[in-house]
């Protein structure tokens, strides 16, 4: 019966007997035989057609509530008489956006392993829209990115505190001084991170506090990762403004960290999930976990 409710729920959720059957590999003819077949159980019409697509009868209503419910209840049974490791295997499948995905998660999700060590991680890395999408899509159990989603179907929690400070070469004419003024920038080529990062979120907004914008910066480079920045920056194509947790283990190599004068920019990371969707219990405590952990920046 839990199957069924879990599969009730994903179809309710996607409004899509099809986009369920992909996700499940099997085919949509067996997924309306199974909610069909739920129904019978419960005595109930579930669903009606509307338009092209369909929605949910008074019953249906009340079946989809109790669901998730019982559900989240099943899971919370799991986990507490699941401190036994062979109730926690199987595969987690994380979404990240670059600086969490490629400078914090791999530590956090050793130290899980040594808890776990049968749990087998799948890590997919971009920026913070296509992982939002992702989520949505079931295609991550959850996803760490830097930005927040909050909307019908998703939900964001705060994980930790991130800083973007300028860089520079240790050879541009700027990397000698002691303190810049924005407005100095603007003489200089500039590298950028692409549209949909939550990096490029931040800066623009601390821009648009400073009273500026993009246009009014000599863009020279816009790129698609952390490192491709830290290399363009490095080989002198421009300045830029990049993550503190990406530059704590490479200030040394060809790069300087500077400040400006009246210009922090900080933004937060956030654990994104699809909202009252429950997860498999490996996976949930996996995010409990990173919830938990919550370091601050420097630490």
């Amino acid at each position: 019966m839990l199957d069924l409710m879990r599969l009730f729920s994903q179809v309710v959720e996607e409004q899509s007997f099809t986009v369920v059957a992909r996700k499940l590999g099997i085919s949509q003819p067996a997924v309306s035989n199974q909610i069909r077949a739920f129904e019978e159980k419960l005595g109930v019409k579930l669903l009606y057609r509307k338009g092209k697509g369909f929605a949910l009868t008074p019953e249906g209503e009340v079946v989809y509530s109790h669901s998730l419910k019982m559900l989240e209840a099943w899971s919370e049974l799991l986990r507490e008489i699941g401190g036994s490791e062979k109730l926690m295997t199987g595969k987690v499948h994380i979404g990240a956006s670059h600086i969490p995905g490629e400078y914090l998660l791999p530590v956090y999700l050793a130290n899980f392993r040594k808890s776990y060590p049968e749990v087998k991680f799948k890590l997919s890395i971009g920026d913070s829209l296509e992982m939002a999408e992702k989520v949505l899509a079931h295609e991550v159990d959850f996803a760490v990115v830097g930005a927040i989603f909050d909307t019908e179907k998703l939900t964001s929690e705060f994980w930790l505190k991130d800083e973007l400070g300028l860089v520079v070469s240790s050879d541009h004419a700027l990397s000698s001084s002691q303190s810049i003024e924005l407005k100095t920038l603007k003489d200089y080529p500039m590298i950028i991170r692409e549209t949909g990062s939550g990096h490029r979120r931040a800066f623009e907004e601390a821009l648009a506090k400073a009273g500026l914008d993009l246009n009014d910066f000599n863009v020279a480079l816009e790129v698609g990762s952390t490192e491709a920045v830290k290399n363009a920056v490095r080989s002198g194509i421009g300045f830029s403004f990049l993550s503190k947790h990406a530059l704590e283990s490479c200030v040394k190599q060809g790069l300087v960290w500077m400040s400006v004068q009246d210009f922090n920019i900080e933004r937060g990371f956030f654990l994104l999930s699809r909202r009252n969707k429950p997860i498999t219990v490996i996976a949930d405590e996996c995010y409990r976990y990173l919830a938990y952990q919550r370091p601050e920046i420097g630490s």
